[in-house]
């Protein structure tokens, strides 16, 4: 399989990256960024139902594509052991099951406020032993190209990320349309 050229915005990269992939173990309460919420007119229990089974959707989904990857636990983000996964059916089945992931898979628009809070992330990333980690543009989309791959098993990310997160602890995406 080639480089692996993906185009992803700042959160999408966090959620992949994250809660998806790195799974370090720690709490449920950790600050992991997410994207998406509630649908108009949809209560707080309604649309925390929505998520959870729209979790539980995409995690078989992955599972069906070859993806090792449990179902999220009530109140839990996604996860999946990145040591474990085959990088070579990850793109395929993200592909696949993207449609499954809030705003569809689609990219989420960012404010300003947001898209500075992404280029602190990325800045404390590159400070903390990823220096190659990208700056996002500014729609705060950055660009991939390799680096999943690289990173999947790399300390340096991992402990990275956790003295990262805390800038984009609730991000939730959509400053606009």
């Amino acid at each position: 399989m080639g480089r692996m050229r993906t185009r992803l915005t700042a959160v999408a990269a966090v959620l992949a990256l994250a809660p998806v992939l790195v799974a370090c173990g720690g709490t449920k309460d950790e600050g992991v960024a997410t994207a998406g919420g509630a649908r108009p007119g949809a209560s707080a229990s309604a649309a925390a139902l929505d998520k959870q089974e729209q979790g539980r959707k995409f995690a078989a989904c992955m599972r069906e594509h070859g993806v090792d990857m449990p179902d999220p636990e009530p109140g839990d983000q996604m996860r999946a052991d990145i040591a474990k996964i085959d990088k070579d059916k990850l793109q395929p089945a993200m592909e696949a099951c993207k449609t499954l992931l809030p705003n569809g898979g689609e990219a989420v628009q960012f404010d300003p406020e947001q898209v500075e809070k992404l280029r602190t992330f990325a800045k404390c990333m590159r400070e903390n032993g990823v220096p190659e980690f990208p700056e996002p543009d500014d729609t705060g989309k950055l660009r991939l190209d390799g680096a999943l791959g690289q990173w999947r098993t790399s300390p340096a990310f991992t402990k990275a990320l956790e003295k990262c997160r805390a800038i984009v602890p609730d991000f939730k995406g959509g400053g606009g349309k």
